[in-house]
């Protein structure tokens, strides 16, 4: 929901109790990478399009091609994050669209709040890169936006109000990951990306189980509410994500339905590691 009231004839929210901690760090390991293929299908069309990666780097690190003055601190309770995004199959053979995009961000794990985030879009003729400096004594997001593809255009400029605990895209999918779910609740938290604020709603399903290449995986599902006026996308649709059953809640198969199609991103390299993190019983008895 972008920054709006709820619909006056909508449910009241069971709002799940929100980790923020995690000064001794967190269940994911440092190195961590998760890479999926993302398919689109539409009859009669039905093609891999792309394959998207997500990394915990670890500790904070200087981010290539940063487009502000920004020092990270040499301070362990810092977290690096990086996604990318490349195009292959559909996209490269019939529409000749080449995609590379890179996003990372720095999280303070003091309350997993985003510090900084970087993106930088190579999309076809289009190259940009956009900063959000997430300034706590100001209160504000910071965006700079510089087109390297005009290196006569000036930057662009905006700012936006922070809210305590906010996070960027990418860092609200790790923030996902570190929560302790329970079904019928519904996660509620800010996020600010590409000169935007919202609040997103995940809501936690039921336990299901998941086929996979390491046979059937019992799974969390959960439902983002991203779809719909004034939400992260402002159209139809719906969203289902399916969570492994552990203390890492490792995304294992995401599926978007919109009127102009389906998207489908299944985790590739699953595969290398069948082994599931072992949950302690309480942990398993608060998601029934």
């Amino acid at each position: 929901v972008k920054e709006e009231s709820r619909p006056a004839n909508a449910k009241p929210l069971r709002r799940l109790p929100l980790r923020r901690a995690f000064l001794k760090g967190i269940e994911i390991p440092t190195g961590e990478k998760l890479e999926y293929e993302i398919k689109y299908s539409r009859f009669p069309i039905y093609a891999t399009v792309g394959i998207v990666t997500f990394e915990n780097l670890g500790p904070a690190a200087p981010i290539p091609g940063l487009n502000i003055d920004f020092s990270p601190p040499s301070d362990p309770s810092f977290l690096h994050l990086r996604s990318s995004a490349v195009s292959k199959g559909i996209l490269l053979a019939i529409l000749g669209v080449d995609v590379r995009d890179r996003f990372e961000n720095l999280v303070s794990l003091g309350d997993f709040s985003t510090r900084l985030s970087f993106d930088e879009i190579r999309e076809g003729k289009k190259h940009r890169t956009q900063s959000g400096l997430f300034d706590q004594a100001e209160q504000q997001v910071k965006y700079l936006t510089t087109n390297l593809a005009n290196p006569t255009a000036k930057p662009k400029i905006k700012n936006l109000p922070r809210e305590e605990g906010m996070v960027s895209l990418l860092t609200a999918i790790y923030f996902v990951r570190l929560q302790k779910y329970k079904e019928g609740q519904t996660m509620v938290f800010p996020v600010s990306y590409d000169e935007e604020n919202y609040t997103f709603e995940v809501r936690v399903g039921r336990t299901e189980k998941l086929k996979t290449e390491c046979g059937k995986i019992r799974t969390v599902r959960l439902e983002p509410q991203l779809f719909g006026p004034g939400k992260f996308f402002n159209r139809k649709g719906e969203m289902t994500m399916w969570m492994s059953r552990d203390r890492l809640h490792v995304p294992l198969r995401l599926v978007a339905k919109t009127s102009s199609g389906t998207v489908t991103a299944r985790l590739l390299n699953f595969r290398q590691n069948c082994q599931l993190a072992e949950m302690a019983e309480e942990e398993l008895n608060e998601i029934k």
